[in-house]
C-alpha cells in the first residue's frame, strides 16, 4: 500500500547540511567550468565567512565559496549541486567585506528541496511581499515562490508556497533537505 503525500510528509524529518564546495584535497566538490572574475563582498544568499558574491563579466554569482586549500579560486554551484563554475580570481577576496558567521546548520538555508524534489534558491534581489513575508526562494521554471523562512519548530520543516501574483499565504510545503 502506497503512502499518501500527506502521510509521507508527516513521517519526514527535514535534513540540514552544511554545504562544502571543496574536497579535502582542495578540488571543487562538483563538476566546474573555469572562468575568470572577482568577488566584491560577502554572499547575500549564504551568511557564512567562506561565501561570496562575485562577478563574471556582467553576471552575478551568489553564493560562491572559498577554501584555504584552493587559494585564488572560488566555486559557485548550481541548484543541483553537481556542477557550476570555478572562478579564477582576478582580485584578492575582499576580506574586510566578508560575512562573519561560521558555517552552521543553524544558519538560514541558501538552498531548499521540498518534498516534490524541486530545488529553491535564496533570492538576493528585491522581491514581492505578502503580510511581511518576502518571496525569498525561487526555483527555475516555476512561477511560484517560497515565502519567508522555513518554520523549524516541528518536523518536517515547512515554508509558505504561493504563486508570485498571490495576495495571501495559506499553503505550506514540507522541506526534505536544506543547505546552509
Amino acid at each position: 500500500m502506497a503512502l499518501s503525500p500527506a502521510s509521507a510528509a508527516a513521517r519526514l524529518i527535514s535534513k540540514v547540511t552544511v554545504f562544502h564546495a571543496f574536497t579535502a584535497s582542495g578540488a571543487p566538490a562538483f563538476k566546474t567550468r573555469k572562468v575568470s572574475g572577482y568577488c566584491w563582498t560577502g554572499s547575500i544568499a549564504a551568511d557564512r565567512s567562506d561565501a561570496w558574491r562575485c562577478f563574471v563579466g556582467n553576471d552575478i554569482y551568489d553564493p560562491c565559496f572559498s577554501s584555504a586549500l584552493a587559494p585564488g579560486y572560488v566555486a559557485c554551484p548550481d541548484a543541483n549541486l553537481n556542477k557550476g563554475i570555478r572562478i579564477k580570481l582576478t582580485r584578492k577576496l575582499p576580506l574586510k567585506y566578508a560575512n562573519h558567521r561560521r558555517p552552521s546548520v543553524k544558519a538560514r538555508p541558501w538552498l531548499l528541496e521540498t518534498v516534490s524534489g524541486r530545488r529553491w534558491e535564496f533570492v538576493t534581489g528585491a522581491t514581492n511581499q505578502i503580510n511581511g513575508r518576502a518571496a525569498d526562494y525561487f526555483s527555475r521554471g516555476s512561477s511560484a515562490a517560497l515565502w519567508g523562512l522555513p518554520d523549524r519548530h516541528a518536523q518536517p520543516w515547512t515554508i509558505y508556497w504561493a504563486p508570485m501574483n498571490a495576495t495571501s499565504l495559506d499553503k505550506t510545503v514540507a522541506i526534505r533537505h536544506a543547505w546552509t
